[in-house]
């Protein structure tokens, strides 16, 4: 009996050690997005994209159009990765989900007033892709193409409707490389109003001629056709409109917002930007240059100065993200990513080298010290502030020869401007930071430095005053010119404003003083 009860043991611990069977669970199939946007900002819980997985192997599906949707900064639902965990697969999704089927064709809606989201198509491809337990990550592209219309209507009627003229009606997808082909036939487009004066509509890329037209109230039409030219996916263009009794002018620009860059649309009839009018108009408290409304302000000094930052873009012209290009023109940076940001623009303007805020194509040794008081980017009537100007509304001056402690906002306290005071008289002071390029042979890069959640704490803002003679390189060519400058100094000691100096190449902000 002894024996048989230790033989039932032995058994039982035999048992008690072997390994239980495990039962692995398929790994959940799901995508991790990056992209620029699908609405206004990302994409949204709920948002439904349509995925199909290929085999490489034995190029089978094991995928096709399964829906996933959005949560949690993923997409995911019901699908599951195949048991093959070396098998390689290629995977394409697009946006928005369709139940028919994956679309061959897309087809533009073509009224778009109530909104562009449903006329928005993007879409993503990734291949040699393993079974994995983490999301894929995959790209997500803009097929079409976005117009954004700013209208300034001072006809007298009121806007009845906008039509865009000559967008393809239709394009073929081809998901392996994200191509299109559009269609010979075009269709007219209600675009979607978006804030005051604002329009936008989605587009089928391609090559076109589009035409702009509009209703007004009194039942007049006025239209004008742009040139022909290439529209990118992915591009959004800007149009600026400004409708007068029985007619209408059209200037139209690359500005991005988180797009992709793809430059200036042509005018047509034969015309280019170069002779569309800049239209100008002044008034108390404010004008309006190029389309865009600027607030002005008179200070203490007895100037009249803008309280907003420019971000006129001259005729022929682009704006840059990457600081490192020498463009003359860039996008603002005022984030913890020092990278360019189109959307701050309304609010933080844009950023220039001393050339393009004065006018002219390069600063030389000749015509380095004939910009004092120059209009240049500046509208008729107004100029880039001098060396005395800025000196006698803030006091503090890098050269103690111009110091001005009699100056209209000097602070002894601060030794300078403090830019509350300078704020509470209407200036509305802008921390913006700089391209910083020192010299002809530096790189150019974003300087934004930070107190807090103030970024961009050292700001300059562009004078017309030579400092000193510009050094040269040994073939003759301006390296470093310096002109004095506002500058922010903003930390725990000093919130401040004075007037310091920096490098031509360097991309700063303009402010413009009005003629007396």
């Amino acid at each position: 009996m002894k024996k048989i009860t230790l033989l039932a043991i032995a058994l039982l611990a035999l048992l008690a050690c072997e390994e239980k069977p495990v039962v692995k669970e398929p790994l959940k199939f799901s995508i991790e997005p990056v992209i620029t946007r699908a609405t206004e900002v990302n994409f949204e819980t709920g948002d439904a994209i349509g995925v199909n997985v290929k085999k490489v192997n034995d190029n089978s599906f094991y995928a096709e159009n399964s829906c996933l949707t959005f949560a949690g900064n993923v997409f995911s639902g019901e699908l599951t990765w195949y048991a093959d965990a070396y098998s390689e697969a290629d995977i394409w999704a697009y946006y928005p989900y369709s139940a028919v089927g994956t679309p061959s064709v897309y087809v533009l809606p073509t009224d778009q007033s109530e909104g562009i989201g449903a006329a928005d198509f993007m879409a993503a491809t990734k291949s040699g892709v393993l079974p994995t337990p983490n999301a894929v990550t995959m790209t997500f592209k803009h097929l079409m193409t976005k117009l954004v219309l700013n209208v300034e209507n001072v006809s007298g009627a009121e806007i009845e409707s906008i039509s865009i003229k000559g967008s393809p009606a239709s394009a073929t997808i081809n998901y392996s490389d994200l191509s299109l082909s559009p269609a010979s036939e075009t269709v007219d487009v209600s675009p979607c109003p978006t804030a005051e004066g604002k329009y936008a509509a989605i587009i089928v890329p391609g090559t076109m001629a589009l035409t702009i037209s509009v209703e007004l109230s009194n039942k007049t039409i006025v239209s004008q056709p742009l040139a022909s030219m290439t529209l990118k996916s992915g591009g959004q263009y800007t149009v600026n409109m400004r409708i007068v009794p029985d007619n209408m002018t059209v200037t139209t620009s690359g500005e991005i917002e988180a797009w992709s860059d793809e430059g200036e649309i042509a005018f047509g009839d034969g015309a280019s930007s170069e002779v569309k009018p800049v239209t100008f108009e002044e008034f108390e408290g404010y004008f309006v240059y190029d389309g865009e409304r600027y607030n002005t302000v008179t200070l203490a000094d007895g100037n009249t100065w803008m309280a907003e930052n420019l971000r006129f873009v001259p005729r022929g012209r682009s704006v840059s993200s990457t600081p490192s290009d020498a463009s003359g023109i860039w996008y603002p940076a005022t984030n913890a990513e020092k990278v360019a940001d189109p959307a701050l623009v309304p609010t933080k303007g844009l950023l220039y080298d001393a050339a393009t805020a004065f006018g002219v194509e390069a600063i030389t040794v000749d015509n380095a010290a004939s910009f004092e008081a120059c209009q240049g980017i500046c509208p008729e009537g107004w100029h880039i502030p001098t060396n005395a100007e800025m000196s006698n509304l803030v006091g503090n001056n890098s050269n103690s020869d111009f110091d001005n402690p009699n100056a209209a906002y000097y602070d002894t306290t601060q030794d300078g401007a403090k830019v509350d005071d300078l704020n509470a008289a209407g200036f509305n002071w802008t921390f913006v930071g700089v391209v910083n390029r020192t010299n002809s042979g530096a790189t150019g890069s974003y300087t934004i430095t930070n107190v807090g959640d103030t970024y961009g704490a050292m700001s300059y803002v562009f004078g017309s005053t030579l400092r000193q003679t510009p050094t040269t390189n040994d073939d003759g060519s301006v390296r470093q010119a310096q002109y004095y400058s506002f500058m922010s100094t903003y930390n725990a000691t000093y919130k401040r404003v004075t007037v310091a100096y920096g490098n031509h190449l360097s991309g700063y902000s303009v402010r413009c003083v009005k003629n007396k």
